[in-house]
């Protein structure tokens, strides 16, 4: 009681306050309180969605749909309770994986508690995540759901991930091999193997490029994919629209063949993912350096060699030394030609004919690169142990697995236990500056990795005698 008395005196002072100022008047009328009729609330919750009528089933897309297609890729399902002039909007995100550590956004357009999506955007999204193999993948979609009302969105509390949907992106067609058939080989499907483009190994959708290197095969060619060599069929060779077609440059196409006219090497350059052919004539060119020395008597005739792989002047290859020794490089499997010794300044060569040996010092198996692109000559001797390197090997992508060198066979070899549906690779000296992977009859540097498709124990051989094509062997 003691409160409600304070009140009242508190009021009848401030209002004898009031009247007594300057005997004026206190004269205000209070108004009576505002009243508004209270606003419905949005709530945000009760909302459902599901995949769109068209993502929920398989999706193989089409150069034709590319171009204005679109796919309902979100639907609402139950919409719960909206306000007047509210709407439900969408956010989206596509991702390889259903803990989307590696996602990018779809653009979308959302009416009536559907979200659309193009053809166009599904299909650069996948080739994103995936590359631009047309294969089926399976995807996961992210769905951030907004209420929409005037230009705010209120954002629901939970997200939606929904899939995983399967879409075939779109891609040309892309063979794991091609071979040249023509004039040089007869035009016979039996004389391919010395005319195979060669290839980094990687996937051939994200390095779609081939290359030849061939000397003297002036006249008439085409170009024969793998499925087609390895069913003896004409059917899906490829040419050109204009038949003996002497371009350098053209489109490759059921057709008509090619025609080079120059003599000489020639470099020719399949892109597959643009399906294009281009021929770079090169003419005369000494593309083998003899490694000839007291390792063989001083025979160039017989000694091992170096290759020039790239037409680049810079020449590539493996000599194994059973001691120290002496060598020099020369052009021809003579001494008639320009042969290359030492300068006087360590990884230097010269050309006069009477310079001193080049050495190694220690026996072991080297790798030896002649560069002779530009001013000066250099060249580089290093001494190499080779090794396995892989999630399908015992030491996996940390450790590798020793292979033997047998100077009688002039191969490295090692028998050991592999993982299937894993791969691995070649590397020298326990590193990765050396190493060797891809097409197991052409391996590359840096190539892509060797898949092993059963578990066992396998016979592993390394060949890298032929400076021109290195090969490998996996035997059980």
């Amino acid at each position: 009681m003691r409160t409600k008395i304070y009140l009242i005196t508190l009021f009848a002072v401030t209002i004898g306050m009031l009247w007594s100022c300057d005997d004026s008047v206190y004269d205000h009328v209070a108004q009576p309180p505002q009243t508004s009729e209270q606003e419905e609330l949005q709530e945000t919750t009760g909302f459902k969605f599901a995949l769109g009528d068209q993502l929920a089933s398989a999706i193989v897309l089409s150069e034709e749909q590319l171009t204005s297609a679109t796919f309902s890729a979100v639907k609402t399902t139950s919409t719960g309770k909206l306000s007047e002039g509210a709407s439900i909007d969408f956010s989206l995100r596509l991702s390889n994986t259903e803990s989307f550590e590696n996602a990018v956004d779809l653009s979308s357009i959302t009416e009536n508690g559907v979200a659309t999506i193009t053809a166009n955007d599904l299909n650069e999204a996948v080739k994103t995540l995936y590359g631009k193999a047309p294969y089926e993948r399976d995807l996961y979609l992210e769905v951030l759901s907004y209420i929409k009302e005037g230009g705010e969105k209120i954002l629901l509390p939970e997200k939606s991930v929904l899939g995983p949907v399967k879409v075939t992106p779109v891609g040309p067609v892309i063979e794991t091999g091609y071979y040249l058939i023509g004039d040089a080989n007869e035009w016979n499907f039996d004389n391919l193997g010395d005319y195979k483009f060669s290839h980094s190994g990687k996937d051939v959708y994200e390095d779609p490029i081939f290359t030849l290197l061939a000397n003297n095969i002036e006249g008439n060619f085409k170009i024969v994919p793998k499925s087609c060599k390895d069913a003896g069929s004409w059917d899906g060779v490829l040419g050109n629209p204009i038949d003996q077609n002497p371009a350098l440059s053209g489109e490759l196409v059921g057709g008509g063949a090619m025609r080079i006219e120059a003599p000489g090497w020639v470099k020719i350059t399949l892109n597959m993912m643009e399906y294009t052919y281009n021929i770079e004539v090169i003419g005369e060119m000494n593309l083998t350096l003899y490694v000839a020395g007291s390792h063989q008597g001083w025979d160039p005739g017989t000694a091992p060699t170096v290759y020039c792989r790239n037409f680049d002047f810079k020449y590539d290859g493996y000599v194994y030394f059973d001691g120290p020794h002496a060598f020099k490089f020369t052009s021809q499997p003579n001494w008639g030609g320009i042969n290359y010794g030492d300068s006087g300044s360590e990884g230097v060569l010269t050309d006069d004919g009477g310079a001193d040996n080049l050495n190694v010092t220690e026996a072991g198996y080297y790798r030896l690169n002649v560069d002779l692109s530009g001013s000066p000559y250099t060249y580089t001797a290093e001494k190499t142990e080779w090794g396995l390197i892989g999630d399908a090997t015992e030491g996996g992508w940390d450790n590798s697995t020793p292979m033997t060198y047998d100077p009688d066979t002039r191969m490295w070899s090692v028998s050991t236990t592999l993982e299937g549906g894993k791969s691995f690779k070649f590397r020298a000296n326990e590193a990765w500056a050396i190493n060797l992977g891809g097409d197991m009859d052409n391996l590359s540097y840096d190539g892509a990795n060797i898949d092993v498709v059963e578990s066992g124990n396998y016979l592993i051989t390394l060949n890298l005698n032929n400076p021109k094509q290195y090969k490998a062997r996996l035997m059980r």
